[in-house]
């Protein structure tokens, strides 16, 4: 069950796998353009989560590398030991756990439908992560126009702070539930991901 919760901690929001310098004032604009752009978005992102779940719950870091071609995330322990590897391309996803145990899928929504036995919508990750709504129903926007909760197949997810007071502010910290489960994600860095 922990493996699970955790699987489904780090796919719910993908990750890089390598931590980066943080990035200077003037890529800062960029960075923002390019996590939410219409087409070939892609950013790369580290932070923390915790999933709590009926049983239990699990916090651990991630980082995450997220293009239109890849998606790349690595779950770390609280020591830096990675615990999950998770990898999109056009061959389908793969996720290898510390013990080097493999799932494989041809979607996200496949692999969390294997692992979870429930309907989890982990290809709008990067929307979510992002603050785009795409198919999303948006239920409120804060005094800057930005995103402060959505709705999608069931999960709530709510922007409780952004990185800073402008209106194109990527969000800092997220929280999501779909009743059963709750999960919250801090960013703690954004960086400039070349397509």
């Amino acid at each position: 069950m922990k493996r699970v919760v955790l699987v489904m901690g780090a796919s719910a929001l993908l990750g890089a796998c390598s931590t980066l310098p943080p990035p200077v004032s003037g890529e800062h604009a960029a960075i923002r353009e390019r996590a939410r752009a219409d087409k070939h978005a892609a950013f790369s992102l580290s932070g923390r989560f915790v999933v709590k779940g009926p049983q239990q719950s699990v916090s651990a870091g991630l980082d995450w590398a997220h293009s239109d071609a890849l998606d790349e995330l690595q779950v770390n322990g609280p020591l830096g030991k990675t615990l999950a590897r998770l990898t999109r391309d056009v061959n389908g996803v793969r996720l290898v756990d510390d013990r080097q145990r493999i799932s494989e899928a041809a979607t996200l929504d496949e692999l969390a439908s294997e692992l979870f036995g429930a309907r989890v919508p982990l290809t709008r990750a990067a929307g979510w992560v992002t603050a785009r709504p795409g198919t999303a129903d948006v239920l409120s926007r804060d005094a800057l126009g930005r995103v402060s909760v959505l709705a999608e197949q069931g999960w709530r997810v709510e922007y409780t702070a952004y990185e800073d007071d402008t209106p194109d502010a990527l969000p800092r910290q997220i929280e999501a539930s779909d009743g059963e489960y709750s999960l919250r994600l801090r960013v703690d860095a954004w960086y400039l991901l070349q397509p």
